[in-house]
């Protein structure tokens, strides 16, 4: 549990850290632009760690359910929303809102889908994250 903690934090830290250098490029060449370079990199390393640590061959696109491209759609459309907020509202205001709002379509997410167990630490989880987004208002 605590390794999976652990890569969950890092993973956090890594968009924080990739939102701010994509924001960099937004604001030179637009959020669009910024999107590509982040997905054309992102698939070439990933395409070169698939074929050459994993040993495997790209699967066809003819082999994949068409449902599943909604997630790059969905990807690809975060990616060039945060580029572009990020150089205008901050890292830590454009954090809180990408994260409070992740927290609040995950509970609904579960909620809907019955797949995970409710108790009352999750909507005050969530309370706190938007008391705090309100909280950022006030910082210089």
């Amino acid at each position: 549990m605590f390794g999976a903690v652990a890569i969950a934090l890092l993973g956090g830290a890594v968009v924080g850290m990739s939102r701010s250098i994509n924001g960099r490029l937004t604001m030179t060449k637009g959020p669009f632009v910024a999107s590509v370079w982040n997905h054309a990199i992102g698939f070439l390393l990933l395409t070169v760690y698939i074929v050459f640590v994993h040993r495997v061959g790209l699967p066809l696109l003819g082999q994949t359910p068409a449902f599943f491209f909604f997630g790059g759609v969905i990807g690809a459309f975060f990616v060039a929303i945060s580029s572009h907020v990020f150089p205008r509202l901050g890292a830590a205001r454009s954090g809180l809102l990408i994260i409070g709002a992740q927290m609040i379509t995950g509970l609904l997410i579960d909620y809907l889908r019955g797949t995970a167990e409710f108790h009352i630490g999750q909507p005050a989880g969530v309370a706190l994250i938007i008391v705090g987004i309100y909280l950022t208002r006030f910082s210089r």
